[in-house]
């Protein structure tokens, strides 16, 4: 099982990777915005209404907790309290817009302005941006895999931009000062959208829905995912008239001009073969599969997030060497051969960081009377709690804790758990590993 589903991320990544060959092929005759548009927003017409035919099957034909189409529907009214308290409708439209939106025009503008060796350095570049990050705020250590394994990425960028301007059929520089703008937009709203995209909580009728009813969190997911393809297109309105009337980057403002042009041919755009293994291959199915590897994942060594982050790297690799197959996309074979070799070194890197990173404890609860029920709800909503389970006998909870250090294991203990009403005892049961 757990097989099955650490190969449903390979097979999505792969789908990824073929974006560039469908979009650069119909970038000939359509408008960067008309190809975003229509990929995410009907993508995201088409999982909405799957996750609505899912609940209303549940409800009708499975012997499972039903699944309240309201409750999902009012997702939109609650607050986020990750994101700063906004309702998830502005987490959503924020999202969609600096995640979704503006990181493929950065990507979609690089791949038509440079190459797409070139453009894929923006995968690199916010890998980089989120490790910092993920330093800075302290959510994980920078020991020497990870030190080893952002030194191998800027090497593989500077490669990579060597490699660009080497390329006899880029003659323009100025083309490529403007392609590094759009890398760098590119990379920052990846890494705004890698960030953004975990800070997601769950109101205490949903823990208790999705531990009655595990398909709940795809059901749930699938429209999470739905309002951010479709929402984040409001803010692009504006967007898109300012540069329209203000045509700052003539690139952009020539791709508005074609894309209100472009209304009238709009279903023969959305019927190109291209169009449609576009919108079915590299955006409903691969982000299905991502879906339903996190739900069903049962981690042993590594969590689901964890193995994200190690694989991450392979969208890059298999766009680079269907890039060259398919379009003929200047890259001499020698360095080819050493960026592949490079990349796939710093995927062992980054597994062993992730290894050796994580701390894995148990620990055993005691609560007062009459609280069974609603203390594991708010256990389950702290970051690092894994599993919460009931016990009979001496304790009433186990919990299964992963941490990135010791220190973060007291650190959620002390200012997290011990903070909770009803919680008379506390004791660490068992440390699977200590690392410095």
């Amino acid at each position: 099982m757990q097989n099955k589903h650490f190969f449903y991320i390979i097979l999505a990544n792969f789908f990824w990777s073929i974006v560039p060959i469908l979009a650069s092929d119909l970038f000939r005759f359509t408008s960067i915005i008309m190809v975003a548009f229509q990929r995410f927003f009907i993508s995201g017409i088409f999982l909405f209404f799957l996750a609505l035919f899912l609940a209303i099957y549940n409800n009708k034909h499975k012997k499972r907790e039903k699944i309240p189409i309201g409750q999902l529907l009012r997702l939109v009214l609650e607050k986020n309290e990750d994101f700063s308290n906004f309702r998830f409708f502005m987490y959503f439209l924020l999202l969609g817009f600096f995640g979704i939106i503006l990181h493929i025009f950065g990507y979609f503008f690089a791949l038509k302005l440079t190459s797409i060796s070139f453009a894929l350095v923006g995968f690199q570049l916010s890998i980089i941006i989120i490790a910092f990050y993920e330093h800075g705020v302290r959510l994980e250590n920078l020991d020497i895999f990870k030190t080893l394994y952002l030194v191998i990425l800027i090497f593989c960028v500077i490669i990579i931009s060597y490699i660009k301007f080497q390329d006899p059929s880029q003659t323009y520089i100025s083309s490529s000062i403007i392609g590094w703008i759009y890398i760098v937009l590119f990379a920052v709203c990846v890494s705004f959208l890698h960030i953004g995209i975990s800070k997601d909580t769950y109101t205490s009728k949903e823990v208790n829905l999705i531990n009655k009813n595990k398909d709940f969190k795809i059901i749930r997911m699938l429209i999470k995912l739905s309002l951010i393809f479709i929402l984040g297109f409001i803010p692009l309105i504006p967007f898109m008239l300012i540069f329209y009337f203000f045509p700052i980057e003539l690139n952009l403002h020539n791709e508005i001009v074609l894309f209100f042009s472009e209304f009238s041919n709009f279903f023969n755009i959305l019927f190109d073969w291209r169009m449609v293994l576009l919108i079915v291959f590299s955006t409903i199915i691969p982000y299905t599969l991502m879906f339903i590897s996190n739900v069903n994942w049962s981690p042993y060594n590594l969590t689901y997030s964890q193995w994200i982050s190690i694989l991450t790297i392979i969208e890059p690799i298999f766009s680079l060497i269907l890039g060259i197959i398919f379009i003929g996309e200047y890259f001499p074979l020698e360095f080819l051969i050493i960026v592949t070799f490079l990349l796939i070194i710093s995927i062992l890197l980054r597994y062993a960081h992730e290894t050796k990173n994580k701390v894995n404890a148990y620990i055993l609860l005691n609560l007062r009377q009459g609280l069974l029920d609603s203390i594991p709800i708010q256990l389950l909503k702290l970051s690092g709690v894994c599993c919460v389970q009931s016990l009979i006998g001496t304790h009433d909870l186990l919990l299964n804790i992963k941490t990135n250090s010791i220190k973060d294991i007291y650190k959620l203990i002390n200012k997290e758990i011990r903070k909770i009403d009803g919680i008379e005892n506390l004791d660490i049961l068992f440390i699977d590993k200590i690392n410095k």
